[in-house]
């Protein structure tokens, strides 16, 4: 779970009106206790720009009994060689 949200940079503002704290809870709950996830991407399209980066892809996810399949974007920023997710999207 740790590895899961350092992916994401101190600047990551968090969609809707949660907060950082509220967010990763959020994560949490979804995430821990899982019997299997599995997320599928296809679709990809990065483009880079200097130390900034944007992915658009179609994601397929998959945890016990949910199955949701969705158009995600994610954006990073390059800071001291480190790509991290300051913002994320889906549906766009």
């Amino acid at each position: 779970m740790s590895a899961y949200l350092g992916a994401y940079g101190k600047e990551f503002d968090p969609p809707g009106k949660l907060s950082r704290a509220a967010w990763e809870q959020e994560r949490r709950a979804r995430i821990v206790g899982k019997n299997k996830i599995t997320v599928q991407v296809s679709d990809l399209d990065v483009t880079v720009t200097g130390s900034k980066a944007v992915a658009k892809f179609r994601q397929a996810y998959s945890a016990d009994s949910l199955n949701v399949t969705s158009r995600k974007t994610l954006e990073f920023v390059n800071s001291g060689g480190r790509w991290t997710i300051v913002r994320e999207s889906t549906g766009a």
